[in-house]
């Protein structure tokens, strides 16, 4: 579990608002999967994003310019995606668009206020698979459940070992 702070907090508001306000104005769509707002989707996200990065100890992709998918970080030379949810039995999800080569891991991330939790992980052609399309009232996607992911003390053996 991850607890940022105030300042911290500050600064994912920011970047929030503003790569909203640059992704709406490029006509660069959302891909949430849920009914949450265009905006709390974008800060629950940066707020996961910085969570794992605080508690990995690796820097944050902090581009404000319109972009679509794509890795929020390196850890151990490896490009990872962290997905963030506000349901604490809720699933790792990815939308169609996204290809084996946008990230090599994808991250769960259960955001509640400043607080994060992280359940697993998995590499990306795990999630990315046919086989992991389902349909939760917003349109079809990849999901996991969190019994489905990797532990993340697997993560650091995998890392000790890469």
């Amino acid at each position: 579990m991850v607890t940022l702070d105030a300042g911290e907090m500050a600064v994912a508001s920011m970047i929030a608002a503003m790569r909203n306000g640059v992704a709406r104005g490029s006509q660069v769509s959302n891909a949430k999967i849920g009914p949450q707002s265009d905006y709390q989707t974008d800060i629950d996200g940066i707020v996961a994003e910085l969570a794992f990065c605080k508690w990995q100890n690796v820097f944050p992709e902090l581009t404000i310019s319109p972009r679509s998918g794509g890795a929020d970080c390196m850890v151990a030379g490896k490009s990872v995606d962290v997905k963030a949810t506000r349901r604490t039995n809720g699933r790792l999800l990815a939308t169609l668009k996204k290809a084996v080569e946008d990230a090599d891991i994808y991250v769960l991330a259960i955001v509640a206020d400043n607080t994060v939790t992280f359940p697993g992980w998995v590499f990306a052609k795990e999630l990315l698979n046919p086989e992991n399309i389902i349909d939760l009232g917003h349109g079809s996607g990849y999901a996991l459940e969190q019994s489905q992911l990797r532990p993340f003390k697997s993560l650091e053996q995998h890392h000790a070992n890469a």
